[in-house]
């Protein structure tokens, strides 16, 4: 079985245009640092990482941003199977301001967005990584708040989906009564279905803090504490069971932060030539 390439966002000093990303496969220790994105004009800069499942091609879509907060100067980085880089210029024609980390499903690369910086978010930014292309789709009533500013990207069985807590935040504690998830089934359409789910058995082991931090396959969401801890702690929420999980990861005291990569599957031809 083949695994996914994981990627690390590295950023350099302040989060401006000179960004640096470092790919890399965790099995194999390979990895490949990108070169920085350049920009004549003194502005931010925001960068989200998306795969093409047709052409195998992994791709890095940068932004800057302008004071106000809209996208300019588009540019793509693409990483062909070969390892050859390439750098070009986009265009696009949505002005907009990104508002969250992206998440690629399927070639599409998502995240929210609003018209500037003061403005609420009232929508999500597709990206087509194949074809480099943008369109928005505005998220209505009754489904506005699977863009609320605290909720969570996430892909949930090959689904677009957002989650968060019921007292509308962006973390789950000890406080928390349950969390509810919008699953996207037409986004065009503004089809999506709504899920509730309570956390009664939380409150038991007296968490702190925890995030979302995606789907595994068997469809159970991921909730990890946001600082690291002894002993330290994941938790698989199960919406078709209704139940609830805790698994112990040991040896996670000695770190500051811990970066999450759900469904690494480690590739079994590698570690029998071990």
């Amino acid at each position: 079985m083949n695994f996914p390439l994981i990627m690390l966002l590295i950023y350099t000093g302040r989060k401006t245009a000179a960004m640096v990303w470092e790919i890399c496969n965790p099995s194999t220790g390979q990895s490949v640092i990108l070169p920085k994105m350049k920009s004549r004009k003194r502005t931010g800069a925001t960068s989200f990482f998306g795969y093409d499942p047709t052409e195998k091609q992994f791709k890095v879509l940068s932004m800057f941003i302008t004071k106000n907060g809209i996208s300019n100067e588009h540019q793509v980085l693409t990483l062909a199977p070969t390892g050859k880089l390439s750098v070009r210029i986009i265009e696009c024609s949505i002005p907009h301001c990104p508002q969250s980390p992206g998440i690629c499903i399927n070639g599409v690369l998502y995240y929210k967005s609003s018209p500037n910086w003061s403005s609420e978010v009232d929508g999500i930014m597709c990206f087509d990584v194949r074809s480099e292309t943008f369109r928005f789709v505005r998220v209505m009533e009754p489904f506005i708040r699977a863009v609320h500013p605290r909720a969570t990207l996430i892909n949930y069985n090959g689904k677009l989906a957002s989650v968060m807590s019921t007292q509308s935040y962006n973390y789950i504690d000890e406080k928390s009564i349950g969390f509810v998830m919008y699953v996207v089934q037409d986004l065009e359409k503004q089809k999506w279905s709504k899920h509730n789910y309570e956390l009664t058995h939380l409150r038991e082991y007296g968490v702190a803090m925890l995030l979302f931090a995606g789907v595994t396959v068997a469809g159970e969401i991921v909730l990890l504490p946001k600082y690291p801890s002894s002993p330290f702690y994941v938790f698989y929420c199960s919406l078709e069971r209704k139940s609830i999980r805790r698994v112990e990861i040991q040896g996670m005291g000695g770190f500051k932060q811990v970066y999450t990569f759900v469904n690494h599957v480690e590739d079994v031809k590698l570690m029998q030539t071990f």
